[in-house]
C-alpha cells in the first residue's frame, strides 16, 4: 500500500517524556523529502522520498513540552486540534504515569483510522490504559515483563527488542526504539526500500535483529 501525502505523523507527549523516546521519528525523517534534497541522490533514489507533515500532541497543546536531559520540545496540537493521524509514536513518561481519560480517548480516536500504532520504551502506558494492546502482542522494557505478565494478562507479553501484531509496533527498552522504526520502515514502505537502505547506510545503522 503506497503511503499518503502529505504522511501525517503524530508524537504523543506524556508527562516528561524520554527524549531518546523520540528520536526515532528523525530516523523516519531521512525519508522525508525535505532531508532527501539534501542528500543528493540518484532520481530513482530521491523519487521515493514521503511528504511528511509533523505534529507533536500533549493534552492541553501548551508548549514547550518538558523532556528528559532539560530539552524542551515545541508543541503543534493538544489532542482536541490534533488532525487525523497516519502513524503515532508514544514515547516514554516515567513508569508511574497513567493517562488521563482524555489521552485515552484521543488514543482510540486515532488508533480506528491510524496506519500504525509504535510505542517506545514505556510508551506502551498510554496505550495499554487505552485498551488498544487488548487481544495484542506487545513488549515492554525487559525488567517490567514480569509484572505485566502477571498485572496485564489481555496481552501477549514477549521478550524481544521489538514486535509487530497487525498495526500495532512495539520496542523493549529505549535504544530499541530505533531498531523498531528501522523495522518498520523496511516493512511498512516497501517503495522506499532502496531509499532506506542508502539513508540506513548513510546512518551507519546496524541491524540486530528482534531477538536479544
Amino acid at each position: 500500500m503506497s503511503p499518503p501525502s502529505p504522511l501525517k505523523v503524530g508524537v504523543l507527549l506524556c508527562s516528561a517524556t524520554q527524549l531518546m523516546d523520540v528520536a526515532p521519528l528523525d530516523m523516519l525523517g531521512m525519508l522525508d523529502k525535505h532531508w532527501v534534497q539534501t542528500a543528493q541522490l540518484p532520481e530513482h533514489l530521491a523519487s521515493k522520498a514521503l511528504d511528511i507533515e509533523y505534529c507533536f500532541i500533549n493534552e492541553t497543546g501548551e508548549s514547550p513540552h518538558p523532556m528528559t536531559g532539560g530539552f524542551k520540545l515545541a508543541v503543534t496540537h493538544s489532542i482536541e486540534t490534533c488532525p487525523p493521524l497516519d502513524i503515532l509514536l508514544t514515547g516514554g513518561p516515567a513508569p508511574s504515569y497513567r493517562p488521563s481519560e482524555p489521552i485515552q480517548r484521543f488514543i482510540q480516536e486515532q488508533y480506528e483510522h491510524l496506519r500504525a500504532l509504535l510505542t517506545v520504551c514505556t510508551g506502551y502506558i498510554p496505550a495499554l490504559y487505552s485498551g488498544t494492546l487488548d487481544g495484542k502482542t506487545a513488549t515492554a522494557p525487559r525488567g517490567l515483563l514480569p509484572m505485566l505478565k502477571e498485572e496485564k494478562p489481555d496481552v501477549k507479553w514477549v521478550e524481544k527488542r521489538w514486535v509487530r501484531d497487525g498495526k500495532v509496533w512495539s520496542s523493549g527498552a529505549v535504544a530499541n526504539g530505533m531498531e523498531l522504526m528501522a523495522g518498520f520502515m523496511w516493512e511498512e514502505f516497501e517503495e522506499q526500500r532502496g531509499l532506506t537502505e542508502v539513508m540506513m547506510g548513510m546512518a551507519d545503522f546496524a541491524k540486530r535483529g528482534q531477538a536479544y
